[in-house]
């Protein structure tokens, strides 16, 4: 009598961990398509307007705040003279800078802490995006 019921908790209890796990994965996966949506549409609005604005970076950090914690770096690759490129890390040093054509700008973002699904499993999926923008 006691191996049935123990039977029993233990196929309810590995059902209800097989659904969270389910449903976390699809949350996971969710969040990692709706990151890389953002990060795209900052990158598009950056390669037609030619310049990045205050309204990009906010729009950036205010939709990736809504699905956690997130590392986000932008590097801008201006071309220079001849065979000399410069680099630009961050917000302070890209803010308002006019792009020019073939300047390439990297939109880079990456999840902080692991997600449910993450801590589940033991697995490292790390939400992540990487978008380039290249001046027309």
């Amino acid at each position: 009598m006691t191996g049935k019921f123990m039977g029993y908790v233990l196929s309810v209890l590995t059902f209800f961990y097989i659904a969270l796990i389910s449903i976390s994965f699809f949350i996971h996966m969710t969040v990692n398509e709706r990151v890389n949506d953002i990060c795209y549409d900052a990158a598009e609005t950056i390669s037609t307007r030619g310049i990045i604005t205050e309204e990009v970076f906010s729009y950036i950090k205010g939709n990736l705040s809504c699905y956690g914690e997130y590392d986000v770096n932008v590097v801008l690759e201006k071309n220079g003279n001849e065979r000399q490129t410069h680099y630009y890390f961050g917000e302070e040093q890209i803010l308002g800078k006019e792009l020019s054509c073939g300047d390439r700008v990297v939109i880079y973002a990456n999840e902080e802490k692991p997600s449910l699904f993450e801590k589940l499993t033991g697995t490292e999926m790390n939400i992540s995006a990487v978008k380039v923008a290249i001046i027309n």
